[in-house]
């Protein structure tokens, strides 16, 4: 028997977080390009900004919100500010996150608090924030991960573990969520993009070399398109967005639903 087909997106109101630089830039250009509204969010107000521009040039809607979302009254006052004005929420993207190498014996309590509350807390408290006006119509959370995720790296503990707290989450709330018409999947980029700590200008006075070792987000839309659209029919799972990407470009997102063990890394199992 064959799965519901995948919802659209046009029309519908898309949360990023992260969204001024990075993936967080192509994942949003990509849902604007596929008639959503975006909603933009960053501390960094000139760089929500420039991708802003970005949006309107090509003619997307887009709003920008700037947001620290390593304060719990700044993540809440954006919660409240969604709430009252995303008439049309369907979707929250929590890509936002921090990346700052550090040896074990070198950690502080800022270090981890900061690390933890950007890449942990941030989604997991947003997202129960947002829950009740996405289980109104169905929607999807996408949480972005990292092969962290599922590995350690040297001088990462901070950011592995916060990662990996990301994919218990999704599987956590996938499980919770089964049956309501929300989706919860984890998606990795796959490909080796700008390091998130860097910002737009200073990824912009590297040298020619290693900006060429960038690859472009953008390339990547359309397996975040995929999962926006998603209404609980794939919930629980772990993508790698090149993978997805290329799938749907060989089988379509009907194609891609229908083979959804072959295509993710991981298949959430079904509780009795």
């Amino acid at each position: 028997m064959k799965k519901a087909p995948v919802a659209g997106i046009e029309g519908v109101d898309v949360l990023v977080t992260g969204a001024g630089r990075g993936l967080g830039r192509g994942i949003a250009m990509a849902l604007a390009g596929a008639g959503a509204r975006v909603w933009l969010v960053s501390e960094m107000i000139d760089e929500l900004e420039w991708t802003a521009s970005r949006i309107r040039g090509a003619g997307g809607r887009v709003e920008v919100f700037p947001a620290d979302l390593s304060r719990d009254r700044e993540r809440e006052r954006l919660a409240r500010g969604i709430r009252g004005r995303a008439e049309r929420l369907r979707v929250v993207i929590n890509n936002a996150g921090v990346l700052e190498r550090r040896r074990a014996e070198a950690l502080d309590r800022e270090h981890w608090n900061r690390t933890m509350s950007v890449n942990l807390e941030a989604p997991v408290f947003l997202t129960r924030d947002l829950l009740p006006t996405l289980l109104g119509d169905g929607g999807s959370v996408v949480n972005v991960s990292s092969r962290a995720g599922v590995g350690g790296f040297p001088a990462q503990t901070a950011y592995c573990a916060s990662k990996f707290g990301i994919e218990a989450f999704t599987r956590c709330l996938a499980l919770e969520l089964a049956g309501s018409g929300v989706s919860v999947n984890a998606v990795t980029p796959g490909i080796f993009l700008k390091p998130t700590s860097l910002t737009r200008r200073e990824a912009e006075a590297a040298d020619a070399g290693t900006r060429a070792r960038w690859e472009d987000p953008v390339q990547l839309g359309p397996a975040f398109v995929y999962l926006a659209g998603l209404r609980g029919e794939v919930s629980g799972c772990r993508f790698d967005a090149r993978t997805l990407t290329r799938a749907l470009a060989k089988w379509g997102p009907q194609g891609v639903t229908d083979r959804v063990d072959e295509v993710a890394e991981h298949v959430q199992e079904r509780v009795p």
